[in-house]
């Protein structure tokens, strides 16, 4: 059988000229039909993403009874608050949300996605019912119960009780790989926000959660692939954790970050006061000898690694800090009581720098 000869009596065959003469029409049929619904999918879903998910600013919105989706679309983009009216009116219509808007004054975000915006005028989350609540950075677990209670939302009690990691897992990628025995420490972020009256310690937990997720993955997440920094986002927290506690300038962030760091790649102990007085569950002004002594893993002048996990909430300048370490080669910082630190490379120099601070007391 000549091969040669079937081969060219195929690609003569009518299918193939057929084929062959309609390739263009083909291809613009692919593009058309396969390629362009990807792409639009594809670009509606990010516009279903918060339109800034680090703002912290608020917006009184106003819903004028009678008001439809996509009158209210366009009002929340002209005021930054959304990324595309058109998306914004489609999902609207698309989850049955749009006749069931109620009238009202709300406090809308551009950290929030449409979802949640759509959810808090639908539910009737308006401004008289909103609570204020600001969470510090740097606040613990146990500081935001306490806000939470002081405010009327949920006991302490009932927050603690909700802390369970496995109740969100499903719902938060982020907790997917948390080491064993970890808690919700240092991922609830810490921000001002407006919650509604009467609900469970769960719904408030989740929205705090979400916020934090929305966040990192939107600024941080990024950061540290494009900087091969060699932690997990459990340990990204953790040291931005500590960043926060022990930075008090925002300019100094990158530098004590770096700090730690270099201690880490060296398996020097971090050595910081932070840790222990997490460790011993008080903040003090000084540390004595006797507190440096505290058996805990938390005891970052006796363990040459990260602590278990983080001491508290951090903020995005300090998670940035983490993600963007200043290209220093600095090993030791001395606090000069103003609030700004002393660096320096060597122990000798790290004496020096203490007793100059002394002696200027």
């Amino acid at each position: 059988m000549n091969i040669k000869y079937l081969y060219h009596r195929f690609i003569e065959s009518r299918a193939v000229k057929y084929i062959r003469d309609r390739k263009k029409i083909i291809s613009i049929t692919i593009v058309f039909f396969i390629i362009v619904p990807i792409i639009s999918l594809i670009w509606i879903k990010s516009m279903l993403y918060p339109k800034d998910a680090t703002s912290t600013a608020f917006i009184e919105f106003e819903v004028v009874s009678g008001s439809n989706a996509n009158q209210l679309a366009a009002k929340m983009h002209d005021l930054g608050i959304i990324k595309n009216q058109f998306v914004f009116s489609l999902y609207a219509k698309y989850t049955g949300k749009d006749n069931k808007i109620k009238a009202g004054k709300y406090h809308l975000s551009p950290s929030m996605s449409p979802e949640e915006i759509l959810d808090k005028l639908v539910n009737g989350q308006s401004i008289n019912e909103d609570i204020k609540v600001t969470i510090p950075e740097g606040s613990t677990l146990k500081t935001i119960a306490g806000i939470f209670s002081e405010k009327g939302l949920v006991s302490q009690e009932e927050f603690f009780g909700s802390l369970q990691i496995d109740k969100f897992k499903n719902k938060h990628s982020i907790l997917q790989d948390f080491p064993p025995n970890a808690t919700l420490e240092g991922f609830l972020f810490p921000d001002t926000y407006f919650l509604p009256l009467g609900k469970n310690a769960e719904f408030y937990i989740d929205i705090l959660l979400k916020r934090f997720e929305e966040v990192y993955f939107d600024k941080v997440d990024s950061a540290v692939k494009q900087n091969n920094i060699d932690l997990t986002p459990y340990e990204v927290v953790t040291l931005a954790s500590i960043v926060e506690a022990e930075a008090k300038v925002d300019s100094e962030r990158p530098i004590i970050s770096a700090v730690f760091q270099n201690r880490l790649k060296l398996g020097m102990p971090l050595q910081s006061c932070a840790t222990v007085a997490y460790a011993l569950g008080e903040h003090k002004a000084e540390l004595s000898l006797d507190d440096l002594e505290i058996d805990s893993p938390y005891n970052t002048y006796k363990v040459n690694h990260l602590p278990p996990g983080p001491i508290g909430a951090p903020g995005l300048s300090s998670m940035l800090a983490v993600a963007n370490p200043a290209d220093v080669d600095y090993l030791f910082f001395v606090a000069k009581g103003d609030g700004t630190h002393i660096f320096t490379r060597t122990y000798s120099e790290h004496l020096e720098a203490q007793a100059m601070v002394e002696s200027n007391k």
